[in-house]
């Protein structure tokens, strides 16, 4: 595990998944990441890539070619390289190679920047495209906060406030087969906040696109302290929580989502994909604010 310190935050990141595993605030010594229990979700916060979410039948299609990936695809399993390490930063490094070619053909360079200033921790996703052609991908983020934060608190008492008011659609996800349908509904009209329920996620994450704001607050009624999350360079936002038990929500900033139901397409089709033309490079960031 690296460490990062400050006077502020004491934050543990891994190289597998190059994951957030905790952050503990060093005024009030709470970890405000999710506990990784095993028996809702084992992991906190991994770097997502190839995919978002699922392709069907765990496959997908490369110039007529399969190929097979699993949920969110190899980042979260992978341990990446441990470029650059300090006190407040942490470069982590994933390559294409041998193994990954047999599951993605791409030549690739995945560079994930952590950086701590102040009570902020900054996420820098970098994507160079090595290969000789034209690559296609999805990227994304995955952090899973504790929600409630305290032990006599509930989820009930906690609620989600954009930067500005909002009137966005969210993508419904088909829950009978795991995949997104065609079928959205509007989830917020001009307005900017709202409750954290655990039947908001009875068919899968809330996906919502087309934000106007630069954050999101996790915030609670009984208290002062909260996260803010910022994101760059994304094209949608999930937000999830395991159903009908509390204790995490999780706020994922991505580049595309999970397959339609029935798709059958190529990689290069799927919804939301990013192309990066050779020698090109692709960024995107997030960065979460502790407020104790």
């Amino acid at each position: 595990m690296n460490i990062l310190t400050n006077e502020f935050l004491e934050v543990g990141l891994h190289p597998k998944g190059a994951e957030i595993i905790k952050i503990i605030g060093k005024q009030d010594g709470l970890n405000y990441m999710w506990k990784r229990d095993p028996i809702q979700w084992a992991n906190s916060a991994p770097i997502l890539f190839p995919i978002i979410g699922k392709v069907v039948n765990d496959t997908y299609r490369v110039e007529g070619k399969e190929y097979h990936l699993t949920g969110h695809g190899f980042s979260r399993h992978s341990e990446y390289d441990v470029i650059e390490s300090s006190d407040t930063k942490v470069v982590y490094q994933l390559k294409s190679n041998e193994e990954l070619l047999k599951v993605y053909p791409y030549h690739f360079v995945l560079t994930v920047t952590y950086q701590l200033t102040g009570k902020e921790l900054s996420c820098h996703c970098h994507v160079e495209n090595i290969d000789s052609k034209e690559i296609y991908f999805q990227v994304g983020g995955h952090p899973a906060f504790a929600c409630p934060l305290l032990e006599d608190e509930s989820s009930n008492d906690y609620y989600l406030e954009f930067e500005k008011n909002e009137t966005v659609k969210q993508r419904i996800i088909d829950s009978s087969v795991g995949f997104m349908s065609d079928q959205s509904s509007l989830f917020l009209d001009n307005e900017k906040r709202f409750f954290i329920r655990q039947q908001l996620f009875n068919t899968d994450a809330i996906v919502l696109e087309q934000l106007q704001s630069n954050y999101v607050d996790l915030k609670s009624f009984n208290h002062d302290k909260y996260i803010r999350f910022y994101m760059e360079g994304f094209n949608f936002l999930g937000i999830w929580a395991a159903k009908h038990v509390g204790g995490l929500i999780a706020i994922e900033p991505w580049v595309g989502h999970t397959d339609f139901a029935g798709f059958t397409g190529e990689l290069k089709e799927k919804a939301g994909v990013c192309k990066l033309e050779k020698g090109k490079e692709f960024s995107c960031c997030f960065k979460i604010e502790v407020n104790q």
